[in-house]
């Protein structure tokens, strides 16, 4: 019983993690590219998603201003239907992303800030590179 037992936990631990929201979460997954607000005006910014080890989704960005640079997403906790709120973290320290994915139109609108995200400070994405097949 134990030798048919080790095996199927082994296959079920190398899975990938299925995320536990909404499917429009899932459909999230991916390659994103789209205008952010820095600075004084918006760049061009390129963001990833996944599914992060507990279930939930996460990322990954790279701003292209003068000298490009890095992100991350974490923190995922999901807000509403299609809506999330992240924690962004960078080279000019860490704050909150809002992001409301619309997968039907291969978007998604967000505004991030420091404590709470400002509708005035653009983060969107809109679907580039391969389509995710699930």
């Amino acid at each position: 019983m134990l030798a048919r037992t080790i095996p199927v936990l082994v296959l079920l631990a190398a899975a990938p993690p299925a995320l536990a929201a909404d499917d429009c979460f899932a459909t999230s997954v991916g390659a994103w590219r789209g205008p952010v607000w820095n600075g004084s005006g918006l760049e061009v910014m390129e963001t990833e998603f996944h599914a992060a080890v507990d279930g939930t989704l996460a990322g990954r960005y790279r701003i292209h201003d003068g000298v490009p640079f890095d992100g991350t997403l974490s923190g995922f906790h999901q807000t509403g239907t299609c809506e999330a709120d992240f924690v962004w973290r960078d080279r000019d320290g860490t704050g909150v992303v809002h992001i409301r994915f619309e997968p039907a139109l291969g978007r998604f609108v967000g505004s991030w800030g420091d404590t709470h995200a400002a509708t005035n400070l653009v983060f969107d994405g809109y679907r580039f590179g391969p389509e995710v097949i699930s």
